[in-house]
This record gives structure tokens, C-alpha cells and sequence, in this order.
């Protein structure tokens, strides 16, 4: 049963037929975890949050910059210098105290990737390095788990959801084993990626978009197909992978 609490909070989305009272439980019941709380995942963890997923496992190293401010608006210039997980997960805590957050402050690597990813009903990739996101392609394959991809970069981006019914990410973007050590060292030591401000949120409200739609059982147009996102042009070109 809802509480009144429950009920008044979400009494927007109750009133959609795709989600209801059933839709709104069965998202309290899932289990998310986002790698990033960067750009992408200052836009992605509050509107998941926000739409009442109810478990939240959130992996980011990095602490915040004050070239970070004009993008990751979850943080402040008096947070310079301290961990972005643990400031995204204190402000959507306040948001909503129902939902269960986890933090892990340690970069996703092979040797704690299934103790960050392992029981998760979607992974979400909010990463900009080239390397993790084979990692999570490698990982979802080995546990049929589905997870979402997202990329930006200028004012344009890219947005794919990958599970076990359709080709995989190395599918998309093959590689041999000599580009994987040369995509690890490239991560490690690459110069800044160009973004317009605003590329993250329009890429981070999309993806959210799709996750509560794969989340809630609702078809999603992204498990066969990779969209690209031009905001410079206002365009949008959906190519079945």
C-alpha cells in the first residue's frame, strides 16, 4: 500500500496511464547503479531520484573543479576539492529521503566491479573515458545485465541502450587488443573533452527518459538503435544498430 506521502509526492506521474500505482512501486523497487556524477550524472541522478527509483548506487573518484561548476550543477565553488559521489548523494538524499543510496569513491576497475555492479536491475554509463565503458560492456555481457551508454562531446552526443537481445557495444565499436592498451593510456592522459553547457542535460534528460521507460517494462526505441543528438542543429537521427 502508498502512503499519503508516497501518493503526494508522485500524484504527476500516478496520473499517467504507463506508470500508475503499479508503475510507481516497481520503480521504488529497482536497483540503479550510475557510473559518474559528473555532467551526465548531475542531470541523470536527480531525475531518477525524482521519479522514485528506489535504489541508487553511485561510483565516481574524481572530486569537483571549478571548471566542473558550469556543467555539474549539483555542486558549489565552496565544494571545490571534495567528492563528487558524496555530494551528489547528500544533496538527493535531501531530495528524497526514501530512496537508498550507496556511494563507492573508488574508480570502477575489473577487481570491484562486481561488488559495485553485481544485483543491479540497469547500469548507467556517465562516464567520459573510452576504457570503463568496456569494462561495463564486457561485464554487462558476462551477467545479462542491460546498461545504458552515453557520450558527449561539443554540442552533440549519442545515447544506446545494450542488453542481451540485441549486439553489444563492442558490436557497435569494434576494436582489437592493441586499441584496448592504447585506450587505457589515452584515458589516463587526455586532454579536456569540448562540451557546451547544455550538451550533458539534453543527452542526461534523453537517457534518464529511456531508463524509466526500460525500467517501468515500457518499450524503448534505443535497445536496437543509436541516437545521435546535434543541439547546435536541433537535430535527432535514431540508426538501428
Amino acid at each position: 500500500m502508498m502512503s499519503n506521502d508516497f501518493r503526494e509526492r508522485y500524484q504527476r506521474q500516478l496520473l499517467l496511464p504507463e506508470v500508475g500505482e503499479k508503475g510507481q512501486i516497481l520503480l521504488a523497487q529497482k536497483r540503479v547503479v550510475v557510473v559518474g556524477a559528473g555532467g551526465l550524472g548531475c542531470t541523470l541522478l536527480p531525475l531518477l531520484v525524482g521519479s522514485g527509483v528506489g535504489h541508487l548506487v553511485i561510483c565516481d573518484n574524481d572530486v569537483v573543479s571549478l571548471s566542473n561548476l558550469p556543467r555539474q550543477t549539483l555542486y558549489t565553488v565552496s565544494q571545490i576539492g571534495q567528492c563528487k559521489a558524496q555530494l551528489a548523494a547528500e544533496h538527493l538524499r535531501a531530495s528524497n529521503p526514501d530512496c537508498d543510496i550507496l556511494v563507492c569513491t573508488e574508480r570502477l576497475v575489473e577487481q570491484n566491479a562486481a561488488q559495485i555492479l553485481d544485483n543491479c536491475d540497469l547500469i548507467v554509463d556517465a562516464t567520459d573515458n573510452e576504457s570503463t565503458r568496456r569494462l561495463l560492456d564486457r561485464y554487462a555481457q558476462a551477467h545479462s545485465t542491460p546498461w545504458l551508454y552515453i557520450s558527449v562531446e561539443g554540442w552533440q552526443g549519442q545515447i544506446a541502450l545494450f542488453d542481451a537481445q540485441h549486439p553489444t557495444y563492442g558490436d557497435l565499436f569494434p576494436i582489437d587488443d592493441n586499441e584496448v592498451t592504447a585506450i587505457d593510456k589515452a584515458d589516463l592522459c587526455s586532454a579536456p573533452i569540448p562540451v557546451m553547457t547544455t550538451t550533458p542535460a539534453l543527452l542526461g534528460a534523453l537517457a534518464t527518459t529511456e531508463a524509466i521507460k526500460y525500467l517501468l517494462a515500457l518499450p524503448t526505441q534505443l535497445s536496437d538503435s543509436l541516437l545521435l543528438v546535434d543541439g547546435l542543429r536541433l537535430s535527432f537521427q535514431r540508426i538501428l544498430r
